[in-house]
């Protein structure tokens, strides 16, 4: 009788045994994938984090353009960017007189001879722009800085908050309630915004320059890489001016004002579509400039 009662026990244990291996296999398996997935997410979240390195260097190479003039292939390119294009370089006539009144939240209007003062200056700053677009034709047909206009930037651009893109979203300090006036910020269909690859593209094909296959899976992999950017003015800050000075017979360090400017940059990871952004990683920096 006892016999038949253990009769099939060894058979009922081993299947228990077996479904208790299978479980803890079939857990090692889901951990391992877990974790392998948990590296990839960490190794792309490091690349988009140098994507967003890359913008805040845009951001302070954009800068000193602005000071020293941007660069252009030649005057005939002056119509093909918002830095490259006339701007007006006089101020308003009234804007001193105005100044005190608009602070105590009064308007202030031009007097009649003001607006004629005004219409003047702005055709004699237009004269002298297309003097200046026409030395650059007659100088160069290659790369020449285009000095007109070049200087400190200041926030003249207005930023309404339904116009908030994803990267001023990205950062809590930039908050506003109705708009933001900045000083400049990479257009989303400026062709700069998808330049990773055109800075990395180089170094990649001469490391792939016999595999087209790996290079082009490589290539479409950094092609899912952005980056953006966008600048505001702070204020004024001293800095120390290094060597000699022009004025001075001595080397000495001297504590100076400059302009201050925030950047804020921002690393873009895309599908694999290119539609729509899977990490962004936001990043600022303070630069300060001669004024």
């Amino acid at each position: 009788m006892n016999r038949k009662k253990q009769k099939g026990f060894a058979l009922i244990l081993s299947l228990v045994l077996l479904l208790v291996m299978s479980l803890m296999g079939g857990s090692l398996i889901v951990i391992a994938s877990g974790d392998h997935r948990s590296n990839n997410t960490s190794d792309e979240y490091q690349q988009v984090f140098y994507v967003a390195e890359t913008a805040l260097i845009e951001g302070e190479k954009w800068i000193a353009d602005n000071y020293l003039g941007h660069w252009v292939s030649n005057a005939a390119d002056t119509n093909t960017g918002a830095t490259m294009s006339y701007k007006v370089t006089v101020v308003e006539p009234w804007k001193e007189r105005c100044k005190p009144i608009i602070e105590q939240g009064q308007t202030c209007t031009p007097t009649e001879e003001e607006e004629l003062e005004w219409a003047t200056m702005l055709a004699a700053n237009r004269a002298q722009y297309e003097d200046h677009v026409a030395d650059y034709k007659a100088f160069s047909n290659n790369l020449v800085r285009h000095t007109w206009g070049k200087g400190p930037a200041f926030n003249e651009i207005e930023i309404k908050k339904s116009d908030k893109t994803l990267c001023m979203k990205s950062f809590k300090n930039f908050k506003y309630d109705t708009s933001m006036n900045i000083a400049y910020s990479l257009p989303d269909n400026h062709p700069r915004l998808g330049s990773f690859w055109n800075i990395v593209g180089p170094i990649v094909k001469s490391s792939y320059i016999r595999d087209d296959s790996k290079l082009a899976q490589e290539e479409a992999y950094l092609k899912r890489f952005k980056y953006t950017f966008f600048i505001q003015h702070i204020g004024y800050s001293p800095y120390k001016g290094l060597g000699t000075s022009v004025q001075t017979s001595t080397a000495a360090d001297t504590v100076r004002m400059g302009s201050a400017y925030k950047i804020y940059g921002c690393g873009l990871l895309y599908d694999r579509k290119v539609t729509q952004i899977e990490i962004i990683v936001p990043l600022e920096s303070v630069v300060v400039m001669p004024y």
